[in-house]
């Protein structure tokens, strides 16, 4: 799917990625031996007008639509050279775009003007049991005399989880039903929440990840998105975000590396050639181009859908489609860069290594691939067999 930037997405993209070159990636490597993420950093994005971009003027934004949002979301991928900064950035933004989208007039009031002012948002739906299962969840909700909820439960490996200030807790409401999933939206500092410390990760280190803890959280109806029971139908079409902003971050992040790729195979010789002029290194960029290509295409063709309202198996199908591709695109990208440098790729702290094991995490965030091929095969199995395809 080819796009046709207007000249503000343009502009976006060239704001956004000069903010990544110039404030995100200076300082990035410290970040990531570290392990530490930068608070002053996210305000200072967040006062760029970054979260300004997709939200209503009425709520103190910029008054721009979806495509805005991937716009800018593409240039700050492509000049961070950060991807757990980036993916802090995608957590929010998934938060940010359900109560655009699924929000009461009273929480948008609220809620959006702290989320575009500097505030950090998480949603939170895996457990420790469960994993990518998220309609197994077990954490609840029991109803309380004002008509509110008491809940109760824990969330694990949540991000930005350590440093939130509001999150979607993934619940379920105890006798409605079978239909029981909802989605729960706390604030940091509630009686009940327990925010744990910053998880020790292999990459991603610069992304803040750890559990929530709830016990009695009181939850007034006011703070139920979507309503109670709605919650699994509202989540589908918040995965399929997330995963359809991993392409958007994958695409820009790997084709900002290219021409490191590039100048490390025509400047380096091996048996009298440089390394360039040989098919089997050829191969290796020409798989990092094709990952950016098709990556790019399939996130489009997802944020197509995901603007129809009509188009949500669609929508979930192309997203699941564009995160196994791009998942795996990068961590053969990751492999191929460390092949590319040889030993010098292999040290900490070269730069290098660190792009293979940030890529790993993609293989597991945002629902592993593995259930993303369940999901692809569910969804194609469903609309073939009524014969009306896809």
């Amino acid at each position: 799917m080819d796009v046709t930037w207007t000249d503000r997405q343009d502009e976006l993209r060239r704001r956004f990625t000069d903010f990544g070159r110039e404030r995100v990636a200076p300082d990035s490597d410290r970040r990531d031996r570290e392990e530490a993420f930068d608070r002053g950093l996210w305000q200072e994005l967040a006062d760029t007008g970054f979260w300004a971009v997709p939200v209503p003027k009425r709520y103190g934004g910029d008054g721009g639509d979806l495509w805005d949002h991937v716009a800018a979301f593409e240039g700050l991928a492509h000049g961070s050279r950060d991807c757990g900064f980036v993916l802090s950035a995608a957590a929010h933004a998934g938060l940010q775009q359900l109560l655009l989208r699924y929000g009461t007039e009273e929480q948008k009031e609220i809620l959006l003007p702290g989320l575009v002012s500097g505030w950090i948002g998480a949603t939170a739906a895996t457990e420790a049991a469960g994993g990518s299962h998220v309609s197994a969840v077990t954490t609840t909700a029991r109803p309380a005399r004002d008509g509110g909820y008491l809940l109760s439960g824990s969330k694990s490996h949540i991000t930005n989880a350590p440093v939130a200030d509001l999150m979607m807790i993934v619940g379920r409401v105890a006798g409605i039903g079978p239909r029981d999933i909802t989605l729960f939206l706390v604030e940091k500092g509630q009686p009940g929440v327990e925010q744990g410390e910053q998880e020790s990760l292999l990459g991603l280190r610069t992304s803040p990840l750890g559990p929530i803890g709830l016990d009695d959280v009181e939850i007034s109806p006011e703070r139920v998105l979507g309503g109670a029971g709605s919650g699994l139908d509202v989540l589908y079409w918040c995965l399929a975000f997330d995963r359809m902003i991993y392409g958007v971050i994958v695409s820009a992040h790997l084709e900002a590396l290219l021409p490191t790729a590039v100048e490390r195979i025509t400047t380096r010789e091996a048996f009298g050639a440089p390394l360039s002029e040989h098919q089997y290194i050829q191969d290796k960029v020409v798989d990092m181009q094709m990952t950016v290509a098709a990556s790019r295409a399939l996130s489009y063709a997802t944020a197509g859908a995901l603007a129809r309202p009509d188009d949500a198996h669609r929508a979930s199908l192309l997203a699941s489609c564009v995160k196994l591709l791009s998942a795996e695109g990068l961590v053969r990208a990751g492999l191929e860069l460390v092949q590319l440098f040889g030993h010098l790729g292999f040290e900490s702290g070269s730069g290098i290594e660190r792009h293979l094991r940030d890529a790993v995490a993609f293989r597991i965030a945002g629902g592993t691939n593995e259930m993303q091929k369940k999901n692809i095969f569910n969804q194609v199995l469903r609309a073939h067999s009524g014969g009306a395809g896809l």
